[in-house]
């Protein structure tokens, strides 16, 4: 049953640098929300002290941007959050 909507998801792989703990987010590759929305919900499931930032591919992802702004789509999976 074809909806013309898009069921392919960004799988992004989460690791902390600090302790190497990891986790996997699954996110619909046409859902509009920024970057804000998935540290916001980073920040419940890690429990970070302070503030931390995401980089991928070397790059900062800032909050205020999409995640397709820096490329990423469902062929992409590695976000690595380092906290500073």
């Amino acid at each position: 049953m074809a909806t013309g909507i898009s069921s392919r998801q960004i799988i992004l792989r989460i690791v902390r640098k600090s302790d190497g703990k990891t986790m996997t987010m699954n996110i619909p590759e046409n859902d509009n929300r920024k970057v804000k929305y998935i540290k916001s919900q980073l920040t419940h499931l890690f429990h970070p002290h302070g503030k931390f930032r995401l980089y991928y591919k070397g790059r900062h992802i800032k909050s205020r941007h999409r995640l397709s702004y820096y490329g990423i789509t469902s062929q992409q999976s590695n976000i690595e959050i380092i906290l500073v």
